[in-house]
C-alpha cells in the first residue's frame, strides 16, 4: 500500500465516522433520518504505460434513508406524525420553502402554525378551501385567527316528520316530541333569524273532521307582528294515507327570510300511536371556537360554542419522485433541488400520500445497534489505514537513509 492509498484512507474513513457519530448524535431527534456513505476505489493510469493502477479509496455523497420512524404518542393536538410518504410544507419568513418530516408545531401570537424554528406550515385557510391544490402560489401559511368566530345562519328549513294515526280522536290536539304525541303535550323547536336571535316556536298537530292540519306560532305571542309566526296549514292524504297537499310550504315573517316547513307525514290507518319522528331546523347562532382536532386526512376541524363543528383549514402534504436527493438543512428540514424532482401537493391519505396522525411524533428512524457496529468498523478501518501509513512512513525513512 502506497502513502496516497493509506491517506485515501484515512480520509474515506474519518468521513465515515462522521456519518456514524452524525447517525448516533440524533438518534432522539423527532423526524430525522439516517444517512450512509458509499465508497468507490480509485484507479489511475501510469505515465509510463497503459497499466492501470489502485491508488485508493474514495466517497461518494451521502445516501440518505427515508423509512419511518416509529410514532410516539404524546397527546398534544399539534404533534403530527406522517405515516409513509409525504412531508410537512415550511414557509420561512424570507419567502423560501422547506420540507420536514418533525411535526413538533404550535400556535404564535397571531394564530399561525409554526414549527420550533418560527417556520410557517403552509396548506389552506377556511376561506381557500375550494382552490386548486396544483396552485403552488394559493398555498399559504395556516392561520386560525379567521376561525375565531362562526358567524350565525338563519333558519329557513323547518323540518316536520310524523306518522298520524288515523283513529286519533278529532277533539284532540295532538302535539308531542320524539315520544307518542299525545293532547298534553307541545312540541317546541328554536329557530334563528338574520340577525342571530333566538326564537322558540311550537309544533302542533290537530286532526278535524276530515282533514289535519299543522299549527306553527311562536312560543311567545306577545311578540311584535314582525317577529310573530303564525301558521296553520292543511294536510291532505290520499287513500293510501301518503301526503298530497305541496311541500315544502312557505312560513311567512319579517324576521326570517324564505323561510320554509317541510313536511313528510304518513297517515296510518293501524291502531298504532301517532307519533312525531323528526323535528328540526338548519340554523344556528353565532359560536366562538373552542377547540380543534386534526383529521388523517390533514383536515383541521373546529368546535365551536353553539355545538358546530366546521372545517377550518387544510394541512396539504408534498412529495417528490427522488426523495433522496433533497438537500438537507440544518434544523431537520430539506429544501429541494433539480435531482428530488418536482414538488408534488396533496391531501394525506390521498393518491400516494401518507396519513397524518395527530398527538404523535415520528421518531429517528436512526437504529442505534446498526450505527455503534458501523461505529466500530469504521474505527478499525480507519486505524488500519493508520497502520498502513506508518508502515509506508517507515520503508520510505530506510530508504532515505541508505548508504
Amino acid at each position: 500500500m502506497s502513502t496516497i492509498e493509506a491517506i485515501s484512507g484515512l480520509m474515506a474513513n474519518s468521513n465515515n465516522i462522521d456519518v456514524v457519530s452524525n447517525n448516533i448524535a440524533n438518534a432522539s431527534t423527532i423526524g430525522f433520518k439516517s444517512n450512509t456513505i458509499s465508497f468507490f476505489d480509485i484507479v489511475s493510469t501510469s505515465l509510463h504505460s497503459n497499466q492501470m493502477i489502485r491508488s485508493g479509496v474514495g466517497t461518494a455523497n451521502l445516501r440518505q434513508n427515508f423509512s419511518n420512524g416509529v410514532l410516539l404518542q404524546t397527546g398534544r393536538d399539534l404533534d403530527l406524525g406522517i405515516v409513509q410518504d409525504g412531508f410537512f410544507r415550511l414557509l420561512n419568513s424570507k419567502g423560501y420553502v422547506y420540507y420536514t418530516r418533525n411535526g413538533q408545531f404550535l400556535l404564535d401570537k397571531d394564530k399561525n402554525i409554526i414549527n420550533m424554528k418560527g417556520m410557517y406550515l403552509t396548506g389552506q385557510n377556511k376561506c381557500d378551501l375550494n382552490n386548486n391544490l396544483n396552485n403552488i402560489s394559493k398555498l399559504e401559511p395556516i392561520n386560525l385567527k379567521n376561525a375565531d368566530i362562526l358567524k350565525s345562519k338563519p333558519t329557513n328549513v323547518i323540518k316536520v316528520n310524523a306518522d298520524l294515526s288515523e283513529n286519533t280522536n278529532s277533539t284532540n290536539v295532538i302535539t308531542g316530541s320524539d315520544d307518542d304525541i299525545s293532547n298534553s303535550e307541545i312540541s317546541t323547536v328554536t329557530i334563528y333569524d338574520q340577525n342571530g336571535n333566538a326564537q322558540t316556536i311550537n309544533i302542533t298537530f290537530e286532526k278535524n273532521e276530515n282533514d289535519w292540519t299543522i299549527n306553527v306560532k311562536s312560543n311567545d305571542m306577545n311578540d311584535s307582528n314582525e317577529n310573530k309566526i303564525d301558521s296553520t296549514i292543511h294536510l291532505k292524504f290520499d287513500s293510501k294515507g301518503k301526503l298530497i297537499s305541496d311541500t315544502p310550504i312557505e312560513i311567512k315573517s319579517k324576521n326570517f327570510k324564505n323561510l320554509t316547513l317541510n313536511i313528510d307525514c304518513t297517515l296510518k290507518k293501524s291502531e298504532a300511536n301517532t307519533n312525531l319522528i323528526q323535528l328540526s331546523q338548519n340554523g344556528y347562532p353565532e359560536g366562538f371556537l373552542k377547540s380543534f382536532e386534526i383529521l388523517n386526512n390533514g383536515e383541521i376541524i373546529g368546535e365551536y360554542s353553539n355545538q358546530r363543528s366546521e372545517k377550518i383549514g387544510q394541512i396539504l402534504l408534498s412529495k417528490f419522485i427522488n426523495p433522496e436527493k433533497l438537500k438537507p438543512e440544518s434544523g431537520n428540514i430539506w429544501s429541494s433541488t433539480q435531482e428530488s424532482g418536482d414538488e408534488n401537493i396533496g391531501i394525506a391519505g390521498d393518491k400516494g400520500f401518507g396519513m397524518v396522525i395527530s398527538k404523535t411524533l415520528e421518531s429517528s428512524n436512526v437504529d442505534l445497534n446498526k450505527e455503534l457496529i458501523n461505529m466500530i468498523v469504521a474505527q478499525r478501518n480507519y486505524q488500519s489505514s493508520a497502520q498502513a501509513f506508518k508502515t509506508e512512513d517507515k520503508i520510505i525513512s530506510t530508504l532515505v537513509n541508505l548508504r
